[in-house]
């Protein structure tokens, strides 16, 4: 796990242990480290969040590992740090990322798996190369349409309807089934 030194990692197993069994789920590893964010709220008005009381030695092992894989190679934590931090400041974020940190953690030793985010694939890849590579990509099928005898006009309305109609016609009435690929005279 980036940021996760062989020191934090020893503190880490040194408190919490392998066996995942006494927590159910890692809302409660985050609660028991600390973690969780407290609730405050009277007449529907939200009051002041602290983080909960607990995790005396876990927690501070575990901001300081969330420092570390914010400023690591790994984009992952930087990705979601920079997206929190916008909204929240950055020490809060910094302890939304601890927080993450525990639960994947509680998830690396209950499955008995690496870590592997599920949307970690994601985070790779810029937001400026993801819209690149659409476009690219809707560039290639409208050409692809052109050659296959479809007008800009029919294209558009394609585009348009979302595709709700499996089959496209073109001005002399023969139907292109997109299912099929294949076209049919009228």
């Amino acid at each position: 796990m980036p940021g996760v030194s062989e020191i934090s990692a020893r503190k880490i197993i040194a408190e919490l242990g392998t066996e995942m069994d006494q927590f159910v789920k890692g809302s409660r590893v985050a609660k028991w480290a600390g973690l969780a964010p407290g609730s405050d709220e009277s007449a529907g008005k939200i009051h002041s969040r602290h983080i909960t009381k607990g995790g005396k030695y876990l927690k501070p092992v575990l901001i300081e590992a969330a420092w570390a894989a914010v400023r690591s190679k790994n984009p992952y934590y930087r990705c979601k740090f920079e997206i929190l931090s916008l909204r929240l400041g950055k020490k809060r974020a910094i302890v939304a990322i601890a927080r993450k940190m525990i639960i994947s953690i509680f998830h690396m030793f209950s499955d008995m798996k690496e870590w592997h985010p599920k949307d970690c694939d994601d985070c790779f890849v810029p937001r400026s190369l993801s819209v690149q590579k659409e476009s690219r990509k809707l560039n290639k099928t409208v050409n692809t349409l052109k050659a296959m005898g479809l007008t800009e006009h029919q294209i558009l309305k394609t585009i348009a309807a979302g595709l709700d109609d499996p089959e496209i016609s073109d001005d002399e009435g023969n139907r292109y089934d997109l299912i099929t690929g294949e076209y049919r005279t009228a």
